[in-house]
């Protein structure tokens, strides 16, 4: 007898916005934060701390080094690493070398990290997903439940054209496990994924993110990103005293369990951007 899968997308994370019930949320910021997420772990990074703000990361990392550790404060503010900050967020950047001398890291992105609060707040367990590692990440997830909640992080609280890909491309893989009721945002993401057929990269490279990406330099990036399933690593926000804090899991033991929040009364969720993209050539 054929599973049946739920799956339910939001376009973009933003303040306010409605998160539908779900067993499990996966969070996408393809370009570049949860790539970065990834990468962190697979050259053997054990803990990384997501929050929302560059100020909020310098904090976090005095009161980590007054402790005795050693983070790296990484991230950025529109593609640039802010003043103070050991490294950015780009993933061809992080190395070994820099991974061994760090075994935790502080981060703060314009949308990535925001994203993984937000989908925090609803009280399921969140991982981190990227165009190379979904695979891995859906099959743990399909651990924790069978309700799959896709949180894109967008861009500047509006929906970006390689989350909502990306997002597509979780959904295909759950229909090839078994049968899925999908949300009408859900199905907007698959019909973007298949029509990018296996020319992944050049689709992703019609963004507004990756050009802008481009012309800062960051054109290695975008390559890196889209490799498909490239890794099986699989970062999930776990807790760690008062610290919200991302760690790599393995195995299909069942993560720690939340108690769920009040659900919002819905409200619209803000199709209109992407339903013009998909009426345009590309």
């Amino acid at each position: 007898m054929a599973e049946h899968y739920e799956a339910d997308l939001v376009f973009n994370a933003g303040e306010g916005n409605y998160l539908p019930s779900a067993d499990v949320w996966l969070v996408i910021d393809v370009l570049r934060a949860t790539t970065v997420m990834t990468r962190w772990f697979e050259l053997g990074g054990t803990e990384l701390y997501p929050v929302k703000t560059p100020d909020d990361a310098r904090k976090l990392v005095d009161e980590l080094r007054a402790r005795g550790s050693s983070p790296l404060l990484m991230g950025e503010v529109n593609g640039i690493p802010p003043e103070g900050f050991d490294f950015g967020n780009s993933p061809l950047e992080l190395t070994y070398e820099i991974i061994r001398e760090h075994y935790c890291g502080v981060m703060s992105t314009t949308n990535g990290t925001s994203a993984l609060l937000e989908a925090e707040s609803s009280g399921c367990p969140v991982i981190a997903v990227s165009l190379r590692n979904y695979s891995a990440c859906l099959d743990y997830a399909l651990t924790i439940g069978n309700r799959i909640g896709i949180l894109c992080s967008g861009r500047k609280n509006r929906p970006s054209w390689e989350d909502t890909l990306c997002a597509g491309a979780v959904v295909e893989d759950l229909m090839r496990r078994g049968e899925v009721l999908m949300s009408d945002s859900a199905r907007i993401a698959l019909t973007l994924w298949q029509n990018s057929g296996n020319d992944t990269e050049s689709f992703v490279r019609k963004s507004n993110h990756a050009k802008y990406l481009e012309q800062i330099g960051y054109s290695g990036d975008i390559s890196f990103a889209c490799e498909i399933d490239a890794s099986t690593v699989v970062p999930m926000l776990a807790e760690n005293e008062e610290r919200t804090v991302l760690r790599a899991v393995s195995g299909s033991a069942r993560p720690y369990h939340r108690e769920a929040v009040t659900e919002k009364k819905a409200e619209a969720d803000p199709f209109e951007e992407l339903l013009a993209y998909t009426r345009k050539k590309v």
